[in-house]
Formats: C-alpha cells, sequence, structure tokens
C-alpha cells in the first residue's frame, strides 16, 4: 500500500468531505470560504487520498461488490445445474457486468499510480522592488542620507 504525504490541514478538509459529501456542507462545517475548500480539495495529494479511499473502502466496497457479484454467478451456474433450464443472457450478462467492474477498477487503480507518480511542481516567486529601501518613510530616509 502506498503511503500518500497530506497536511494535516487538507487532511482535515478531505475527511468532512467524506462525511458531508458537498464542498458547500464542508465549508459550512468547518466554517471556512467555498473557494478555499475547493482549492484544497483540487491538489494532486488530496485527490490521491480520496480516490484511495473511494477505491478501497469507499460505498461501494469494491471487495463486498465483487463477493456479491460473485455468489450471483454463482447461484446462476447452480440453478442452472439444477433445472437445466436457463438463458445464456442472463449468465452472460452478469459476467460482461463483472467484467466491466474489473475493468473499471484497473482503470481507476492506474489512474492513481499515475497521480501518486507526478511529481510535485515547486515554484520560485522573486519580488523586485522599484527603489532600493522601499516606498516607505524608511526608504525615503535612507535615500535622503546616502545623498548627502
Amino acid at each position: 500500500m502506498n503511503l500518500v504525504k497530506i497536511s494535516p490541514e487538507s487532511l482535515e478538509i478531505a475527511n468532512a468531505y467524506l462525511q458531508n459529501g458537498s464542498i458547500a456542507s464542508v465549508a459550512k462545517a468547518l466554517a471556512l470560504p467555498e473557494n478555499e475548500v475547493t482549492d484544497i480539495l483540487s491538489r494532486r495529494e488530496v485527490k490521491a487520498y480520496l480516490d484511495s479511499i473511494y477505491l478501497d473502502h469507499g460505498y461501494r466496497n469494491r471487495f463486498k461488490l465483487a463477493e456479491t457479484l460473485d455468489l450471483l454467478i454463482d447461484e446462476k451456474l447452480r440453478e442452472a445445474e439444477s433445472t437445466e433450464m436457463y438463458t445464456n443472457k442472463d449468465l452472460a450478462d452478469l459476467l460482461h457486468l463483472a467484467h466491466k467492474m474489473r475493468m473499471d477498477e484497473i482503470k481507476a487503480m492506474t489512474e492513481l499510480e499515475k497521480a501518486r507518480a507526478t511529481p510535485i511542481k515547486n515554484q520560485t516567486n522573486v519580488q523586485i522592488n522599484e527603489t532600493p529601501f522601499g516606498a516607505g518613510n524608511y526608504g525615503k530616509l535612507m535615500e535622503k542620507l546616502l545623498q548627502s
């Protein structure tokens, strides 16, 4: 299992989002502006955290869902053997659904791994002031002292 590095503040907002389900309710619950909540939820590491939660432990728990689908397929096969009356369409539909769910799961896992592998780009900002000592009273005083 890969660990996602996330700040405590971002983790709090992400967990509140998992509990409340909407940006507006998170902003209200945490007394934060909606745009700040949106900015934090759009960060790469927060998205990776949320994706891993939804994929592994979310409301559509993939293990329970797959287990239930397997039970349905097994039941259909037992029914087909015992009654010798069945349609291929029923079983094919269940197998098609199982395959589609597995492909969606693989796609989600691949996207999650890509998100984790993408390096964070650092940005350096440089501020250039017009006057060497600033525009305030201190700057004016220093200029006068240097000119005399």
